[in-house]
């Protein structure tokens, strides 16, 4: 507490030491006088005078700029980050202090991790008299999130320690950082059902009331889709294009809710967001239509279908998901239940084994509903408990992948096999 109201008051007695000290050392050399005494006063005057022009310096008239190439990454990639100063002037300053204020979520990334990028944003420059200056640090592995960096201070002081003047210049700039994906490789859960079975999807459904262009008569087109009046302009047949409408026969679910990331709660949340990602990419890229929902502080749902823009999209709520919801999953697989149809088929990716959420997976099982579980498991070995559980699960024909790895494709093999023997 008395450090704090000491550093509030910093400047204020620096000052007044500045006084005391060059006013000690003027009536020293008045009183004894001599060569000495008078050396002593003018060897003073000049480091006074410093702290006095280092208190009247404009600080903020210092032009700072944050260099980053692109605003999109992958999570574990390298952010090269380069803080450029410019002065119109020289800069007559000993020393200066930049420091690159980082977002809150890497500085508790880098504390939590141990890493090294959070004391590189801060460097020690000595201008002297320059009017450019430079460094680069580098945020290696950069994490999962939408990280906005808002502004870069400047601290400069005298040679004695007596005064320091700081300034905060804002330099806003966001990146996005995407969850890693990993290519599921020769995992065919959208081409076929759990049982092996040929999957032959839903049917597209046209709404025949909602015209949306045009195009030429093709054999087999009903007389009722012909276009008539843009027929008799074009003087050929033309037949009307309706607005498709497919129903996804897929949903996925990601569980954000934070009492279930408790222990070891940010690793496993990554682990289950980079899985979710995976999935949803190579759901699209098999000509998929998916429904997602994701359960954080609002439950969000989106649908993606093959051909879409899905990085924009999904990859960029991904980016900002986070654990910070008591909501359950349980809660929302209730709600969502009275519109799931049978033979639909329901991907959950959750850390949760309590006894309501497996009741709801075996309702959902036993609803024909095809289920299947993505277990994020706390640990890698797994305890009886737990192999307990997810046997019973199983027996319910629900399909489970016990994700204890960071390699995907092992986890997917190792379900596949569990689901077949």
């Amino acid at each position: 507490m008395i450090q704090k109201q000491l550093a509030r008051y910093r400047t204020a007695l620096g000052v007044l030491g500045i006084i005391l000290l060059i006013a000690s050392s003027f009536s020293y050399a008045m009183f004894q006088g001599g060569f000495v005494s008078w050396f002593l006063f003018y060897s003073v005057l000049p480091l006074v005078m410093y702290t006095v022009f280092v208190l009247l310096f404009p600080l903020n008239k210092i032009s700072v700029e944050r260099v980053i190439e692109k605003s999109n990454f992958i999570a574990g990639e390298t952010v090269e980050v380069t803080i450029n100063i410019r002065s119109r002037f020289p800069i007559p300053l000993f020393y200066l202090v930049v420091n690159d204020e980082l977002p809150k979520l890497l500085v508790n990334h880098a504390n939590e991790k141990h890493y090294v990028y959070q004391s590189q944003s801060k460097a020690l420059m000595f201008p002297l008299f320059k009017r450019k200056a430079s460094y680069t640090y580098l945020i290696k592995p950069a994490p999962r999130g939408i990280h906005l960096f808002e502004s870069i201070s400047l601290d400069t002081g005298d040679l004695f320690g007596f005064i320091t003047k700081t300034v905060s210049i804002p330099q806003k700039k966001s990146i996005q950082v995407y969850p890693k994906t990993q290519p599921l490789a020769g995992w065919n859960i959208f081409e076929t059902n759990p049982s092996g079975m040929k999957r032959t999807g839903k049917q597209a459904q046209q709404d025949f009331t909602s015209a949306v262009s045009i195009r030429d008569y093709t054999p087999g087109d009903k007389l009722s889709w012909l276009h008539w009046k843009a027929s008799a302009r074009s003087n050929k047949l033309v037949t009307k294009v309706f607005e498709t409408q497919r129903n996804d026969d897929f949903v996925v679910f990601l569980d954000g809710s934070n009492p279930t990331y408790q222990r070891n709660g940010q690793h496993l949340f990554e682990r289950a967001v980079s899985l979710a990602a995976s999935v949803l990419k190579h759901a699209i890229s098999s000509g998929t239509s998916v429904e997602f929902h994701t359960v954080s502080r609002e439950h969000t749902q989106l649908s993606f279908q093959s051909g879409q823009n899905f990085e924009s999209k999904w990859m960029g709520h991904l980016a900002r998901i986070q654990p910070d919801t008591k909501s359950s999953l349980t809660g929302v697989l209730k709600h969502e239940a009275h519109e799931m149809s049978k033979g639909l088929s329901v991907m959950i990716i959750s850390p949760d084994l309590s006894d309501s959420f497996i009741h709801m997976l075996e309702r959902m099982s036993g609803n024909q509903v095809q289920t299947i579980f993505f277990y994020i498991a706390k640990q890698k070995v797994i305890s009886k408990e737990e192999q307990h559980v997810l046997t019973r699960l199983r027996a319910r024909n629900i399909v489970v992948y016990t994700v204890n790895i960071d390699d995907f494709s092992e986890v997917v093999k190792a379900g596949v096999q569990n689901a077949t023997s």
